[in-house]
């Protein structure tokens, strides 16, 4: 995998700081920002957690990288048709998919790959940063397009919190300029391992897993008979789920880029599979953010729709944003979800979110943090030990480069894990049956 390998760009300036990631740009590339991917890690966003994860930074940074490399490449979308990692799904699901102009148009990803923010890995050297002494140690700068963030704004109406979109105002409408995030979190679908929320959901309303297009009721453990795309909330507090029609509207964008978001998200998503798949793992579910852009872009190869506005895969690919199960374990976060879920601090976090609802507010945190006084505790030294190697171990394993030493195999890794973090897989996922 080919890194950059330059000093840090001059008068790099924080501009975002997230649970997990650092956001910089720089006077010298005004067009760009650049990705800084930490060792902290976050469940039920609830932000940074007490410990940290060994090479977990540097790991996301390159497997990010590789991912966008790889899906922007028509070669992966060029093995999906016949593919027979793809068999357990409809055919004529399939079929759909491979008619539509986003795969095989003039433009489409079988012949110039998925469009993405992605420019570059940079090497980074922490002496060249004289003026950010936040950062140690050699984690690479993902270097990617910028995108303008327009944030909700909240009003209570009624007691109840409401959020407005500035993009989707009459005046703004007419102001389609330069690149725009896409407010949502893409969730796509293949099967409903245990621990999925769409369990939950298809318990709550049984209509509802054909609202999502599927013919039968899914059973946990079990792969869906088609993927499924869901959308969610991605600058609010708390992810909201969002009908196809709110998400639609939340997104600002005219009919046409929608369904060319969807079909994109389900290309990704199929492209992803079959790359796992070849490596033996299994990607359950995962989620995709777009950038939207409005201006003259200079790749031909980008997927436009028909009016002008070119939909980019954003923000990073990696085991933070999947689920994968290799011969019945956990490799993505959801190893690290496990060790805290059924825990009093998890529960603790319900019955916040229950009492803002009620109050009408969105600091759920602040509740469980003043007023039932909790707060996550720090992995047992046997956990820590374990989950030191799996961002180092995965990522050797899917970029087939041991890019970190003294890593075990993957295979040794998984039987090497402690009991309680392997869990316990479904037949099904440790089979991949339906």
């Amino acid at each position: 995998m080919a890194v950059t390998k330059q000093k840090n760009p001059s008068g790099l300036e924080l501009i975002y700081e997230g649970s997990v990631k650092r956001v910089f740009k720089t006077f010298e590339k005004p067009d760009r920002l650049f990705f800084h991917f930490t060792d902290d890690y976050s469940v039920f966003d609830w932000g940074k957690m007490p410990d940290t994860i060994e090479n977990k930074g540097r790991a996301l940074a390159k497997m990010g990288a590789f991912f966008f490399q790889q899906l922007g490449s028509p070669e992966i979308f060029q093995r999906l048709k016949g593919n027979r990692h793809l068999e357990r799904f409809d055919k004529a699901f399939l079929d759909t998919r491979f008619k539509h102009p986003v795969f095989d148009g003039v433009c489409g990803v079988v012949s110039f790959g998925l469009p993405h923010h992605f420019k570059d890995l940079i090497e980074t050297d922490p002496k060249d940063i004289s003026l950010v002494d936040s950062i140690l140690g050699a984690t690479p700068l993902m270097e990617v397009l910028t995108a303008r963030v327009e944030r909700p704004e909240l009003h209570q109406i009624d007691g109840q919190p409401t959020y407005f979109y500035p993009h989707t105002q009459v005046q703004a409408q007419a102001q389609m300029t330069g690149r725009r995030l896409v407010p949502l979190e893409i969730v796509f679908r293949f099967g409903m391992p245990a621990g999925s929320s769409l369990k939950e959901r298809i318990e709550k309303n049984p209509d509802y897993a054909r609202q999502l297009g599927l013919k039968t009721q899914p059973k946990e453990g079990e792969w869906l008979e088609r993927p499924v795309i869901e959308f969610f909330t991605k600058l609010e507090p708390k992810d909201r789920l969002l009908s196809t029609q709110e998400a639609a509207h939340i997104s600002g964008l005219n009919s046409f880029e929608f369904e060319y978001l969807t079909e994109m998200s389900f290309q990704a998503a199929l492209a992803l599979y079959v790359l796992f798949a070849e490596k033996g793992i299994e990607l359950w579910d995962g989620k995709f953010e777009m950038i939207i852009d409005y201006g003259a872009h200079k790749d031909a190869e980008s997927t436009g729709t028909s009016t002008g506005g070119i939909l980019l895969l954003a923000d990073s690919v990696g085991p933070d944003e999947l689920r994968l199960i290799y011969k019945g374990v956990h490799l993505s976060k959801e190893m690290l979800r496990r060790i805290y879920r059924g825990t009093p601090w998890e529960e603790s976090l319900k019955k916040a979110q229950l009492m803002a609802k009620g109050r009408g507010i969105a600091d759920w945190k602040g509740i469980a943090l003043s007023e039932l006084q909790s707060s996550p505790v720090r992995l047992a030294a046997e956990e820590k030990a374990s989950i030191d190697k799996l961002y180092g171990t995965l990522a050797n394993h899917l970029i087939g480069e041991p890019v970190f030493e003294n890593h075990p195999t993957l295979d040794q890794f998984v039987s090497a894990l402690p009991a309680k973090l392997k869990g316990e897989a479904s037949p099904a996922a440790q089979t991949g049956t339906r």
